[in-house]
């Protein structure tokens, strides 16, 4: 009897280990607050994958210490396809500026697909005197560090940005943070600073209104969306600054299953009707290999901790 019990129960454990993916609900961690810039992306994500797959997606989120908290609950879960995290391009900025992250960012996560990119770009105040790319060089060549640029605060990805085009360009401006991206925008509006990093999504209601004037555009090349506004890595080859989101899972998560989660993201990204609602949100739909993206997280990664060198950005602790 007992044989046969333990017989039936292996049975049905290996039945189970043999389900095929996916087959019981998924759990999608976002490391920031219900209604913020990120939850509207995975609950559309979510939405469409269910629809799908079959099975709920579930978003759970899990804000606090700059990411950290959401991101080491997805590092820490079981490697079985059915935890994943939307993650930001700020675990990279992240991985050289704390000194004691709970996470490897680069061992302890599978990385399955981005899933969009958020455009940058550097606006002036209209009351600026400059107004092209050349014409910002030449007057912070001429009188270092006479102008100030806003930011949505320290060792951000908009920050860095920042250093990295003072770094190329061989030009000294005054960083001056703040507390998100809205803030640091109304400030450019509000002529506190000069400049203001940030995405072309909240800059350019501003910029169409008159309050605020396109510079560049912080890429390699020309925004289809911006073609009269040059890019500063037309005049820095090398220069190239997005903020991004991305699906990743624990480390471990077997190759077919992370591949069905890339697929599956890639399918979900080519709608029409996602690509215009992440249009709506200012994200440009985008879908990659696991290869791809995580040769492009270490290469980011690599790039900043440079920056963060250079600039002599101090950690936090």
């Amino acid at each position: 009897m007992i044989r046969t019990l333990c017989l039936a129960l292996c049975l049905f454990s290996a039945a189970l280990s043999a389900a095929p993916f996916p087959s019981k609900p998924i759990n999608l961690i976002v490391p920031y607050p219900p209604g913020g810039a990120v939850d509207p992306i995975a609950r559309l994500y979510a939405e469409k994958i269910s629809q799908n797959w079959g099975v709920p997606v579930v978003v759970l989120n899990r804000p606090g210490a700059g990411t950290t908290i959401g991101l080491n609950q997805a590092a820490k879960a079981e490697p079985d396809g059915y935890t994943v995290v939307l993650a930001t391009a700020s675990i990279t900025s992240n991985a050289p500026l704390y000194r004691s992250l709970p996470y490897d960012t680069l061992k302890d996560f599978t990385y399955l697909s981005m899933a969009g990119m958020i455009p940058l770009a550097i606006t002036a105040n209209p009351r600026t005197p400059v107004n092209s790319l050349d014409e910002l060089v030449d007057r912070l060549k001429r009188q270092p560090g006479s102008l100030t640029y806003s930011s949505s605060g320290n060792g951000t990805i908009i920050h860095l940005g920042g250093e990295l085009f003072k770094s190329l360009a061989g030009v000294d401006m005054v960083h001056v943070p703040y507390k998100g991206s809205g803030p640091s925008v109304m400030a450019g509006v509000a002529g506190e600073v000069d400049l203001t990093f940030d995405s072309v999504f909240l800059m350019g209601p501003q910029v169409q209104a008159g309050k605020l004037k396109y510079i560049a555009v912080a890429s390699a090349k020309r925004l289809k969306s911006l073609p009269e506004v040059p890019a500063i890595g037309e005049k820095y080859p090398g220069y190239f600054v997005t903020s991004w989101v991305g699906f990743m899972g624990p480390a471990g998560i077997p190759r077919d299953i992370a591949d069905a989660w890339a697929k599956e993201i890639a399918r979900v990204a080519a709608l029409p009707d996602v690509s215009e609602r992440l249009a709506s949100l200012g994200v440009e739909s985008v879908s990659s290999t696991p290869r791809e993206f995580s040769s492009f997280v270490e290469s980011e990664i690599r790039k900043w901790e440079k920056v963060v060198h250079d600039a002599q950005i101090p950690p936090v602790q």
